[in-house]
Protein backbone atom coordinates (compact mmCIF):
# COMPACT_ATOMS: atom_id res chain seq x y z
CA UNK A 1 0.00 0.00 0.00
CA UNK A 2 1.29 3.45 -0.93
CA UNK A 3 0.41 7.00 0.06
CA UNK A 4 1.03 9.56 -2.66
CA UNK A 5 2.05 13.20 -2.26
CA UNK A 6 2.45 15.81 -4.96
CA UNK A 7 5.94 14.75 -6.04
CA UNK A 8 6.65 11.54 -4.11
CA UNK A 9 5.07 8.58 -2.35
CA UNK A 10 5.53 6.52 0.80
CA UNK A 11 5.43 2.74 1.08
CA UNK A 12 3.04 1.86 3.91
CA UNK A 13 3.79 -1.84 4.19
CA UNK A 14 4.58 -1.15 7.85
CA UNK A 15 3.10 1.28 10.36
CA UNK A 16 4.59 4.78 10.43
CA UNK A 17 4.56 7.21 13.35
CA UNK A 18 3.41 10.83 13.13
CA UNK A 19 4.43 12.94 16.11
CA UNK A 20 1.77 15.49 17.03
CA UNK A 21 2.73 18.96 18.22
CA UNK A 22 0.01 21.39 19.26
CA UNK A 23 1.31 24.96 19.24
CA UNK A 24 -0.06 27.49 21.73
CA UNK A 25 -1.33 30.55 19.82
CA UNK A 26 -0.26 32.82 22.72
CA UNK A 27 3.37 31.64 22.67
CA UNK A 28 6.11 32.57 20.23
CA UNK A 29 8.20 29.56 19.22
CA UNK A 30 11.64 30.17 17.77
CA UNK A 31 12.84 28.20 14.77
CA UNK A 32 15.40 26.50 17.02
CA UNK A 33 12.65 25.33 19.40
CA UNK A 34 10.64 23.88 16.51
CA UNK A 35 13.69 22.12 15.08
CA UNK A 36 14.60 20.73 18.51
CA UNK A 37 11.09 19.28 18.97
CA UNK A 38 11.12 17.82 15.46
CA UNK A 39 14.59 16.35 16.03
CA UNK A 40 13.37 14.65 19.21
CA UNK A 41 10.50 13.10 17.27
CA UNK A 42 12.84 11.97 14.48
CA UNK A 43 15.31 10.39 16.90
CA UNK A 44 12.42 8.64 18.66
CA UNK A 45 11.19 7.11 15.41
CA UNK A 46 8.69 9.52 13.83
CA UNK A 47 8.43 9.77 10.05
CA UNK A 48 6.01 12.72 10.16
CA UNK A 49 5.27 15.65 12.43
CA UNK A 50 1.76 17.09 12.65
CA UNK A 51 1.41 20.77 13.55
CA UNK A 52 -1.83 22.10 15.01
CA UNK A 53 -2.57 25.46 16.62
CA UNK A 54 -4.71 25.73 19.74
CA UNK A 55 -6.28 22.32 19.13
CA UNK A 56 -7.91 22.37 22.57
CA UNK A 57 -8.12 26.14 23.02
CA UNK A 58 -11.39 27.37 24.57
CA UNK A 59 -11.81 29.87 21.73
CA UNK A 60 -11.30 29.26 17.99
CA UNK A 61 -7.98 30.47 16.59
CA UNK A 62 -8.29 32.80 13.60
CA UNK A 63 -7.04 31.64 10.21
CA UNK A 64 -4.52 34.47 10.14
CA UNK A 65 -2.96 33.48 13.46
CA UNK A 66 -2.99 29.77 12.58
CA UNK A 67 -1.39 30.41 9.20
CA UNK A 68 1.40 32.50 10.69
CA UNK A 69 2.24 29.96 13.40
CA UNK A 70 1.98 26.84 11.23
CA UNK A 71 3.93 28.30 8.33
CA UNK A 72 6.68 29.50 10.67
CA UNK A 73 6.95 25.98 12.12
CA UNK A 74 6.96 24.20 8.77
CA UNK A 75 9.47 26.60 7.22
CA UNK A 76 11.82 26.00 10.17
CA UNK A 77 12.14 22.37 8.99
CA UNK A 78 12.74 23.20 5.33
CA UNK A 79 15.76 21.64 3.68
CA UNK A 80 16.62 19.16 6.44
CA UNK A 81 15.85 15.65 5.22
CA UNK A 82 16.73 14.19 8.63
CA UNK A 83 13.66 15.84 10.18
CA UNK A 84 10.12 14.41 9.99
CA UNK A 85 7.90 15.27 7.04
CA UNK A 86 5.51 18.07 8.07
CA UNK A 87 1.73 17.74 8.20
CA UNK A 88 -0.97 20.16 9.30
CA UNK A 89 -4.08 19.52 11.41
CA UNK A 90 -6.81 21.87 10.21
CA UNK A 91 -10.26 22.15 8.66
CA UNK A 92 -9.65 25.63 7.27
CA UNK A 93 -9.04 25.86 3.50
CA UNK A 94 -6.93 29.00 4.07
CA UNK A 95 -4.67 27.23 6.57
CA UNK A 96 -4.44 24.16 4.31
CA UNK A 97 -3.33 26.28 1.39
CA UNK A 98 -0.76 28.24 3.39
CA UNK A 99 0.65 25.15 5.12
CA UNK A 100 1.07 23.16 1.90
CA UNK A 101 2.72 26.15 0.24
CA UNK A 102 5.15 26.23 3.18
CA UNK A 103 5.98 22.54 2.75
CA UNK A 104 3.31 20.38 4.45
CA UNK A 105 2.78 17.02 2.72
CA UNK A 106 -0.36 15.89 4.56
CA UNK A 107 -3.52 17.66 5.68
CA UNK A 108 -5.21 16.02 8.68
CA UNK A 109 -8.80 17.27 8.64
CA UNK A 110 -11.07 16.60 11.66
CA UNK A 111 -14.05 17.62 9.52
CA UNK A 112 -13.09 15.29 6.64
CA UNK A 113 -13.23 18.12 4.07
CA UNK A 114 -16.79 19.14 4.97
CA UNK A 115 -16.00 22.81 5.61
CA UNK A 116 -17.05 25.18 2.80
CA UNK A 117 -14.37 25.22 0.11
CA UNK A 118 -12.29 22.45 1.71
CA UNK A 119 -12.87 19.85 -1.03
CA UNK A 120 -11.96 22.25 -3.80
CA UNK A 121 -8.88 23.46 -1.93
CA UNK A 122 -7.65 19.93 -1.23
CA UNK A 123 -8.11 18.96 -4.86
CA UNK A 124 -6.09 21.96 -6.03
CA UNK A 125 -3.29 21.39 -3.51
CA UNK A 126 -2.67 17.79 -4.63
CA UNK A 127 -1.40 16.73 -1.19
CA UNK A 128 -2.28 13.69 0.94
CA UNK A 129 -5.45 14.00 3.03
CA UNK A 130 -6.28 12.22 6.29
CA UNK A 131 -10.06 12.13 6.79
CA UNK A 132 -11.18 11.82 10.41
CA UNK A 133 -14.51 10.35 11.45
CA UNK A 134 -16.98 12.91 12.81
CA UNK A 135 -16.02 13.34 16.49
CA UNK A 136 -19.36 14.97 17.34
CA UNK A 137 -21.10 11.62 16.87
CA UNK A 138 -21.48 9.67 20.09
CA UNK A 139 -22.71 6.09 20.28
CA UNK A 140 -24.91 4.94 23.15
CA UNK A 141 -25.70 1.37 24.10
CA UNK A 142 -29.44 1.99 24.25
CA UNK A 143 -29.74 3.20 20.63
CA UNK A 144 -28.48 -0.09 19.16
CA UNK A 145 -26.29 1.63 16.56
CA UNK A 146 -23.42 -0.37 15.10
CA UNK A 147 -20.41 1.99 15.26
CA UNK A 148 -18.56 0.14 12.51
CA UNK A 149 -21.53 0.44 10.18
CA UNK A 150 -21.91 4.14 10.93
CA UNK A 151 -18.20 4.78 10.37
CA UNK A 152 -18.25 2.84 7.09
CA UNK A 153 -21.27 4.79 5.85
CA UNK A 154 -19.56 8.06 6.76
CA UNK A 155 -16.41 7.17 4.82
CA UNK A 156 -18.33 5.89 1.78
CA UNK A 157 -19.91 9.34 1.53
CA UNK A 158 -16.66 11.24 2.11
CA UNK A 159 -14.68 9.13 -0.36
CA UNK A 160 -17.33 9.69 -3.00
CA UNK A 161 -17.21 13.42 -2.32
CA UNK A 162 -13.42 13.38 -2.70
CA UNK A 163 -13.50 11.41 -5.95
CA UNK A 164 -16.16 13.74 -7.36
CA UNK A 165 -13.88 16.66 -6.49
CA UNK A 166 -11.07 14.95 -8.48
CA UNK A 167 -9.06 13.97 -5.39
CA UNK A 168 -7.29 10.71 -6.16
CA UNK A 169 -7.88 7.69 -3.92
CA UNK A 170 -4.14 7.13 -3.60
CA UNK A 171 -3.90 10.41 -1.65
CA UNK A 172 -6.47 9.48 1.00
CA UNK A 173 -6.05 8.12 4.54
CA UNK A 174 -8.98 7.19 6.80
CA UNK A 175 -9.05 7.68 10.57
CA UNK A 176 -12.02 5.67 11.96
CA UNK A 177 -11.42 6.46 15.67
CA UNK A 178 -14.74 7.42 17.27
CA UNK A 179 -15.39 10.14 19.85
CA UNK A 180 -13.74 9.83 23.26
CA UNK A 181 -17.12 10.72 24.74
CA UNK A 182 -18.43 7.34 23.58
CA UNK A 183 -18.07 4.50 26.08
CA UNK A 184 -14.86 2.50 26.19
CA UNK A 185 -16.82 -0.65 25.32
CA UNK A 186 -17.94 0.91 22.05
CA UNK A 187 -14.49 2.23 21.25
CA UNK A 188 -12.90 -1.16 21.84
CA UNK A 189 -15.60 -2.77 19.72
CA UNK A 190 -14.78 -0.30 16.95
CA UNK A 191 -11.04 -0.92 17.16
CA UNK A 192 -11.62 -4.67 17.18
CA UNK A 193 -13.31 -4.35 13.78
CA UNK A 194 -10.81 -2.07 12.09
CA UNK A 195 -9.75 -4.87 9.76
CA UNK A 196 -13.19 -4.79 8.12
CA UNK A 197 -12.44 -1.23 7.01
CA UNK A 198 -9.54 -2.52 4.92
CA UNK A 199 -12.20 -3.19 2.28
CA UNK A 200 -11.90 0.50 1.37
CA UNK A 201 -8.40 -0.27 0.06
CA UNK A 202 -6.99 2.82 1.78
CA UNK A 203 -4.44 3.29 4.60
CA UNK A 204 -5.93 3.57 8.09
CA UNK A 205 -4.80 6.05 10.73
CA UNK A 206 -5.44 6.47 14.44
CA UNK A 207 -4.49 8.87 17.19
CA UNK A 208 -3.02 7.46 20.42
CA UNK A 209 -3.26 8.05 23.31
CA UNK A 210 -6.73 9.50 23.57
CA UNK A 211 -8.40 10.94 26.66
CA UNK A 212 -10.92 8.72 28.42
CA UNK A 213 -13.88 10.10 30.37
CA UNK A 214 -13.42 9.54 34.11
CA UNK A 215 -16.80 7.85 34.52
CA UNK A 216 -16.14 5.17 31.88
CA UNK A 217 -15.16 1.67 32.91
CA UNK A 218 -14.55 -1.81 31.53
CA UNK A 219 -14.08 -4.93 33.59
CA UNK A 220 -11.63 -6.67 31.29
CA UNK A 221 -8.93 -3.99 31.33
CA UNK A 222 -7.85 -2.76 34.73
CA UNK A 223 -7.41 0.99 34.86
CA UNK A 224 -8.82 1.63 31.39
CA UNK A 225 -11.16 4.26 32.81
CA UNK A 226 -8.18 6.52 33.51
CA UNK A 227 -6.64 8.97 31.13
CA UNK A 228 -4.72 6.86 28.64
CA UNK A 229 -1.83 9.32 28.71
CA UNK A 230 -1.09 7.82 32.14
CA UNK A 231 -1.25 4.22 30.89
CA UNK A 232 1.61 3.71 28.38
CA UNK A 233 1.30 -0.08 28.60
CA UNK A 234 -2.33 0.07 27.45
CA UNK A 235 -1.54 2.55 24.68
CA UNK A 236 1.32 0.42 23.36
CA UNK A 237 -0.83 -2.71 23.47
CA UNK A 238 -3.56 -0.92 21.51
CA UNK A 239 -0.98 0.30 18.96
CA UNK A 240 0.35 -3.22 18.39
CA UNK A 241 -3.16 -4.59 18.03
CA UNK A 242 -4.22 -1.86 15.59
CA UNK A 243 -1.18 -2.48 13.42
CA UNK A 244 -2.37 -6.08 13.05
CA UNK A 245 -5.78 -4.67 12.10
CA UNK A 246 -4.27 -2.71 9.21
CA UNK A 247 -3.47 0.68 10.74
CA UNK A 248 -0.53 2.21 8.89
CA UNK A 249 -0.26 5.65 10.48
CA UNK A 250 -0.28 6.30 14.24
CA UNK A 251 -0.51 9.93 15.30
CA UNK A 252 0.85 10.42 18.80
CA UNK A 253 2.61 12.62 21.33
CA UNK A 254 4.22 9.50 22.79
CA UNK A 255 6.48 8.83 19.82
CA UNK A 256 9.29 7.12 21.72
CA UNK A 257 7.08 4.64 23.61
CA UNK A 258 5.04 3.58 20.59
CA UNK A 259 7.97 3.50 18.17
CA UNK A 260 9.93 1.37 20.63
CA UNK A 261 7.03 -1.06 21.01
CA UNK A 262 6.44 -1.34 17.26
CA UNK A 263 10.15 -1.64 16.44
CA UNK A 264 10.57 -4.40 19.04
CA UNK A 265 7.56 -6.22 17.63
CA UNK A 266 8.99 -6.02 14.11
CA UNK A 267 12.43 -7.13 15.29
CA UNK A 268 10.90 -10.18 16.97
CA UNK A 269 9.02 -11.07 13.79
CA UNK A 270 12.14 -10.63 11.65
CA UNK A 271 14.15 -12.79 14.04
CA UNK A 272 11.52 -15.51 14.02
CA UNK A 273 11.38 -15.89 10.24
CA UNK A 274 14.95 -17.13 9.66
CA UNK A 275 14.50 -19.70 12.46
CA UNK A 276 11.42 -21.18 10.80
CA UNK A 277 13.18 -21.06 7.44
CA UNK A 278 16.23 -22.82 8.86
CA UNK A 279 14.08 -25.62 10.28
CA UNK A 280 12.31 -26.01 6.95
CA UNK A 281 15.61 -26.17 5.08
CA UNK A 282 16.96 -28.67 7.60
CA UNK A 283 13.93 -30.88 7.17
CA UNK A 284 14.32 -30.77 3.38
CA UNK A 285 18.02 -31.64 3.56
CA UNK A 286 17.31 -34.58 5.87
CA UNK A 287 14.57 -35.83 3.56
CA UNK A 288 16.85 -35.60 0.52
CA UNK A 289 19.67 -37.30 2.39
CA UNK A 290 17.32 -40.11 3.44
CA UNK A 291 16.12 -40.55 -0.15
CA UNK A 292 19.72 -40.68 -1.39
CA UNK A 293 20.60 -43.28 1.24
CA UNK A 294 17.67 -45.47 0.19
CA UNK A 295 18.78 -45.28 -3.45
CA UNK A 296 22.31 -46.29 -2.43
CA UNK A 297 20.93 -49.47 -0.86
Amino acid sequence: MELHFRDSYLDLSHTEIMGTLDLDPTVHYSADEIVAAASDFAESGATFIEFSVGKFAPKPVSDEVACNIVCHAIEALAGDEELPVPAVYTSSPAVMKAAVAAGAKIVVDPLALRAPGALETAAALDCAICLLFDQTVEFAEDDGTDPCGAVSEFFYERIDACLNAKIERRRLILDPMISVNTSIEYRLKMMGRFKSLMSFGLPLSCELPRAVAANNDINTIEGANRNLTQEPAIVTTVALFLEQQGVRLIRTKSVYDLALGLDTWHALNRSARPFRLTRAIGKTIRRLAKKKALKAK
